[in-house]
């Protein structure tokens, strides 16, 4: 269609999708993401499906991590509908698990190559949430753009949710009201927000990581990327704390934390090589002052995950700090992060092989996997192999950093033996000598000339600050 949008109510959703693929078996929906989840939409076509009127094809549901109720997964509608998950949280993890949705392995950078044009999840309809700008009248994707545009271009239904709770964002997120096919207007469940960082309440071990990372890799005018939780809080407290100067920020996900570097005036964008002068995200999820603050501001800017994650930016944005998490790595340097064991699918790879990858050469900057040494249950996450038949986020060939609360680990450039002994190093104090002895006692792990079990291995910097912590 190449008219203004036509507003719609969401008990008309159904009948739309019915009367625009009545003729077809199977149709493909791309959904909008994150923080701007259309759950309105979701919830009104799951009733839709099951009460089985109108008749609807066969619907395969493509996304990114969804936020708040995803009832199209519960047992009983997989005849239906089938979600087709890149990245899963909550309901669609479990359904996941349980043999009810399918995992869609890809990286946020290489979503257009699965939804574009002739591919097999080139979407039939997109549904996605949109503000509105009320001096123009332009649409903007909001909190999420991620591989909305391809969606957009491809579609043959477009269906917006108007949420007049999401802040309009500037950038690659504005949207032509003609690219929109049908509006919604009332009814819409807002945007999703999640709690600010308390940096008061970090633990003891979060709070090594941040200052290990922050005092040993990241200096004036470093471009960042990292993401929120607990260790991406650790790191932004100890930058502020710092005081460090003209930082820049290219990343997948913008929250709070970068927000309060912004503020602070430490994150200013002065030395970017690409987008000099603002932050450059595909996604904004976190509190409603960080809604409030993107709300039309220049100086933070949406881009496609396909840019922002892409290695050609990444490098342009030179020297690169990259911060990320993971389920675990085992002796040989090997990262998994959407697995925790061969039949337990967790999440997805996110965007973190997109900028390991990227910065494949010290000289663009460093990629970091950041992880306290144990789990919730007192299990190592520096193991002896990681499980068999899981995808790996980062494999021994690639050169990254681990920083655990008891040290770094500097994997780049060394042997398989090296990497063991290093990362056996880092363990937790609990597991770091029967892993450093099996390190030793094994042949397979070449040891440098002149290996003393009581030297600090090659690559390795030991935590020496203040901040203690409980060695049980």
């Amino acid at each position: 269609m190449n008219t203004e949008p036509k507003t719609i109510t969401l008990s008309q959703l159904a009948d739309v999708l019915a009367s625009h693929f009545q003729h077809k078996k199977e149709i493909t929906c791309y959904v909008g993401s994150n923080a701007a989840t259309p759950t309105s939409t979701i919830e009104t076509l799951t009733a839709a499906l099951k009460a089985r009127a109108p008749k609807l094809p066969f619907i395969k549901m493509v996304h990114t991590l969804l936020q708040g109720p995803v009832p199209y997964v519960e047992k009983g509608l997989q005849d239906r509908i089938m979600t087709f998950s890149i990245f899963s949280g909550g309901e669609v993890r479990r359904a996941a698990n349980e043999g009810r949705a399918y995992y869609l392995p890809c990286t946020l950078a290489n979503i257009d190559s699965l939804i574009g044009k002739g591919r097999r999840f080139e979407p039939d309809v997109a549904f996605f949430k949109v503000s509105q700008n009320p001096f123009t009248g332009e649409f903007s994707l909001g909190l999420s753009v991620e591989a909305l545009h391809t969606a957009i271009d491809h579609a043959r239904v477009v269906i917006a949710e108007l949420d007049p709770s999401m802040p309009f964002t500037e950038g690659q997120s504005v949207v032509d009201g003609r690219s929109i096919d049908y509006l919604v207007r009332d009814g819409v469940k807002p945007v999703y927000e999640l709690p600010a960082p308390d940096f008061e309440n970090l633990s003891a071990a979060e709070r090594r990581i941040g200052d290990l990372i922050a005092t040993a890799f990241i200096h004036d005018g470093d471009t960042l990327q990292v993401g929120i939780g607990k260790i991406p809080d650790a790191v932004i407290g100890t930058v502020r704390a710092a005081g460090y100067r003209d930082l820049g920020v290219q990343t997948e996900l913008y929250g709070d934390g970068l927000m309060i570097l912004e503020k602070a005036g430490i994150v200013t964008n002065r030395r970017k090589k690409a987008n000099l002068g603002y932050s450059t995200t595909s996604l904004v999820m976190g509190s409603r002052e960080l809604y409030d603050f993107v709300h039309m501001r220049t100086g933070v800017q949406m881009r496609p995950s396909s840019y922002t994650n892409s290695a050609e930016t990444v490098r342009k944005n030179s020297p690169f700090i990259s911060v990320n998490t993971a389920v675990g790595v085992d002796l040989f340097g090997n990262v998994w992060a959407d697995f925790i064991e061969l039949r337990r699918y967790y999440s997805g790879v996110g965007g973190q092989p997109d900028f390991i990858r990227a910065l494949n050469d010290r000289i663009h900057g460093t990629p970091i996997i950041a992880m306290k040494s144990t789990t919730d249950k007192g299990q190592s996450k520096i193991v002896k192999h990681h499980p068999p038949g899981i995808s790996l986020t980062a494999s021994s060939y690639d050169g990254v950093v681990i920083v655990t609360e008891w040290g770094i680990a500097d994997l780049r450039e060394l042997t398989v033996g090296e990497k063991a002994l290093a990362l056996a190093s880092i363990a937790h104090p609990t597991f770091r000598d029967e892993l450093m002895g099996y390190v030793i006692d094994d042949p397979m792990f070449t040891k440098p000339f002149g290996f003393a079990s009581r030297k600090i291995p090659r690559g390795v910097k030991m935590y020496a600050g203040k901040i203690a912590i409980d060695e049980k």
